[in-house]
């Protein structure tokens, strides 16, 4: 009757071992994906970045603001006498 018990008991533990081994490899690809879909969300938005930042600096050039204040605001340079020296 022992040596019945240690079989069952045996074969219980490598059941639930298997049991195991299965779910951490289901466990490790789940993971997976979401890490290479998190990887893919990075990669989009690093590329949302650069365009921002290329359109920031094009809008942002020092002679379209000037032509933009003065047509738009009436602005004008500074004259010589406007200027305070310290």
């Amino acid at each position: 009757m022992s040596t019945r018990l240690l079989y069952v008991t045996l074969f219980l533990s490598v059941s639930i071992l298997a049991g195991a081994q299965v779910w951490l490899s289901h466990l490790r690809i789940e993971t997976s994906q979401h890490a290479s879909i998190l990887q893919q969300e990075i990669t989009a938005q690093h590329e949302k970045i650069q365009a921002l930042g290329l359109e920031y600096a094009s809008l942002s050039r020092p002679n379209r603001l000037r032509r933009l204040a003065h047509s738009k605001l009436g602005m004008q340079a500074p004259r010589a006498i406007q200027v305070l020296q310290p």
